[in-house]
């Protein structure tokens, strides 16, 4: 027991040091009104229209960037997952996870700049495209890390037993990987739901998301009140997603 301790605290330290003493700090920036104490911060987010239209339109980024990169990652992943092998597999995956080796910052910069070569400016579809490109590969890795984990025995009992291919996809392989599903389409709403970067640098006046508003608030307009309300209902709120999602895929089962 102390060895298990011993060995998860760098982890357990880690987490408070740099996850809850800031929400604590948020916590208490949000209820500082004014040299007292009060909920108004809170009142002034929930009152006050734009925030909520901020967060909306965040969260209608977030998960159509989600299901973009979910549409691109099952075919690819279930085709890497079940028909392919050998050296033209890990040359597939080498491609795919190269282009992440290089930082994030100089990734945005240089996608902006192919975007100015074939005459695409700062915009909404700027801002889609690589937003796509940027969270792809969290979204394929955990469901081709569950498609691969898949027996494949299964498949061909499931064939033995008169299933079709669309049958087997849709009765046997998509069920089994839905714990994936879930995983990548947790991390990328989650990622893409306060993400600043990209919105800045590529979104123009389509950019305006809850990321950029929190930046505004911080150092721009200096309410650091507001903003640590508006940031501490988000993360919370976020984190309940996660949470709740997580119970419900917390495994992969095969049942029968």
């Amino acid at each position: 027991m102390r060895a298990g301790i011993l060995l998860a605290l760098p982890f357990i330290l880690f987490l408070l040091a740099f996850f809850y003493a800031p929400l604590v700090v948020l916590a208490y920036y949000s209820v500082e009104v004014d040299g007292g104490y009060g909920i108004g911060n809170y009142v002034e987010v929930f009152r006050d229209p734009a925030y909520f239209r901020v967060v909306a339109y965040s969260l209608i980024i977030a998960g159509e960037t989600t299901v973009a990169t979910l549409l691109l990652s099952l075919p690819a992943a279930y085709y890497l997952g079940f028909h392919s092998s050998g050296r033209e597999k890990v040359l597939l995956l080498v491609a795919l996870v190269t282009p992440f080796w290089i930082d994030f910052l100089l990734r945005a910069l240089a996608m902006r700049s192919l975007f100015y070569l074939l005459g695409l400016r700062e915009g909404y579809l700027a801002m889609m495209i690589a937003m796509v490109y940027d969270y792809l590969p969290y979204m394929f890795l955990p469901i081709y890390a569950a498609m691969s984990g898949i027996p494949r025995n299964l498949l061909h009992a499931a064939r033995t037993l008169g299933a079709g291919g669309w049958a087997i996809v849709y009765r046997v392989i998509l069920p089994l990987a839905a714990p994936g599903i879930a995983a990548g389409s947790i991390l990328v709403f989650l990622m893409s739901m306060t993400e600043y970067v990209i919105p800045s640098l590529l979104g123009g006046t389509s950019g305006f998301t809850v990321g950029t508003l929190i930046y505004h608030l911080f150092l721009s307009g200096d309410k650091w009140g507001t903003g640590s309300a508006l940031t501490l209902l988000i993360t919370l709120g976020l984190l309940a997603v996660a949470v709740a999602s997580a119970r419900r895929f917390p495994v992969a089962r095969v049942e029968g």
